[in-house]
């Protein structure tokens, strides 16, 4: 007998199977987002952190959004402090960057694997020029892997 049609069924058991597709979509996205920043950040652009005493150091960028950005950096031999300033270069090619200033606001070690360091959560200084460059790239990356198809066999070639 059909339990829809008998009215003896239990409504909010049926509701409670439902599932929240939105929800599953967006945390794709999420993934999806994250997983492109990591390979355009790490792979595509050079991110380094500089100081004058030290000079450039590669930073490995975890998260960015329009509001801060998430690094590491293994065993950094002159640790970060909450509140410090830092000026980040992001090279585009070999002889040409952008400078973004960051304050940061949080610092807590991590351990993956064989690697351990420390990571950063910063703020990105908004009143630079600098900014808005780097806003329209954050924002062309939520377009880019909210629209992104994965690809399960890619093309031998490569650009």
């Amino acid at each position: 007998m059909d339990k829809r049609k008998s009215g003896s069924g239990d409504k909010t058991d049926s509701l409670d199977k439902i599932i929240d597709l939105s929800k599953y979509r967006k945390n794709k996205s999420e993934e999806r987002r994250r997983e492109c920043e990591r390979i355009l950040f790490n792979r595509v652009l050079g991110v380094y952190s500089f100081a004058e005493k030290v000079g450039l150091h590669h930073i490995e960028v975890v998260d960015i959004s329009f509001s801060g950005i998430r690094f590491r950096e293994d065993r950094p031999e002159h640790p970060l402090r909450v509140a410090d300033k830092v000026p980040l270069r992001f090279y585009f090619t070999p002889s040409s960057y952008l400078r973004m200033l960051v304050e940061i606001k949080r610092v807590s070690p991590f351990e993956i694997q064989d690697r351990q360091g420390l990571e950063y959560g910063c703020e990105l200084d908004k009143n630079t020029k600098c900014y808005e460059v780097l806003k329209e790239l954050i924002g062309f990356i939520a377009k880019y892997s909210e629209f992104a198809v994965q690809d399960n066999n890619p093309p031998m070639l490569w650009f």
